[in-house]
Formats: structure tokens, sequence, C-alpha cells
């Protein structure tokens, strides 16, 4: 497939599947044996359950491409997922809050079907839009200037970057 066709089906299986829910059409964009290697899962079973997961965490979710790119094989999508925080996920009580969660896709694509899967997301954000995680910069567990969280009792940040010879 050209790299104008690997995009259609990543933009298409967010489209026509992530925003429907028809996850019978899963074989059509996903290989059977699709490997999601961040998460050492593999198949469409696990897929199917991801997807929906989501949407009974968010039933009213709508995801937006908002980009791609491609090169040979591999496909970048970057989307924006908007809904309503109406199901419970994960411990946590469904809140009836509208969300908005950015992310990204990388996908490799063999024979017209996806065969690896990674994917990313603002969850922390979302979480804290949501008002399930309160994030203080100076409380234990933050990072200097804002940076990402050090777990507690086991910070490797010091003071500074370290010296450049």
């Amino acid at each position: 497939m050209s790299e104008a066709e690997n995009k259609s089906l990543a933009r298409r299986l967010l489209e026509e599947v992530g925003n429907t829910g028809a996850v019978d059409r899963l074989p059509e964009f996903i290989a059977s044996d699709c490997t999601m290697p961040h998460t050492h899962k593999q198949g469409l079973a696990w897929f199917r359950e991801h997807l929906l997961t989501f949407r009974r965490c968010y039933p009213d979710m709508v995801i937006t491409v908002d980009g791609q790119v491609a090169e040979e094989d591999m496909v970048v999508t970057w989307w924006t997922m908007r809904g309503t925080h109406s199901g419970d996920w994960g411990g946590v009580r469904a809140t009836h809050k509208p969300i908005l969660l950015s992310g990204v896709n990388i996908q490799k694509i063999r024979n017209g079907r996806i065969v690896e899967h990674f994917g990313g997301s603002n969850s922390l954000e979302a979480l804290m839009e949501l008002g399930v995680v309160n994030w203080a910069i100076g409380q234990p567990g933050a990072a200097p200037n804002g940076g990402p969280a050090t777990p507690l009792g086991n910070s490797g940040v010091a003071e500074g970057p370290p010296s450049v010879s």
C-alpha cells in the first residue's frame, strides 16, 4: 500500500470504528496477530476490549484526527478525543464531566492491516481536568520547575542540570 493508503487506513480506524464503536469492523483494519509492544498485548480481542473500555467510559466520544505523517509502512496520527466521563474506569468513578484527551498513535501497516500499534495520551492532564488528580508544584512527588513527577522517596532529581565538560 502507498503511504497515502496507510494514512487513510489509520484515520478510518479512528473515524469509522473509534467514533461508532463498530468493533465488528476491526478485522478490516487490524491484523489478527497485531501486537502492542508497549503493553505486551496482542491480537484483535485485546484491541476490541481496549476500544470498548473507552466507549463504556466515554459513550459520546468523538475522535478528531489532527494530523498524520507516514514513511513507508509507518503512520503517526495525532488526535483529539472529546467526550463525557460517564463510566467508571481504572477505579475512577464517573464524574459526568466533559473531557478533552490528546494523543498519538504510531502504527506499522502490512498488507492493508495494522500489525503493530503504539499509543500514548495526556492521561494525567485529563485526570486533572476531571478533578480526580491534584497536582501541585513543590509537593512531595512533584519535580522542580513543573517537570514530570518522580516516585516518592526515590527521587533522582538533582539541583540543576549536570555539568558538561
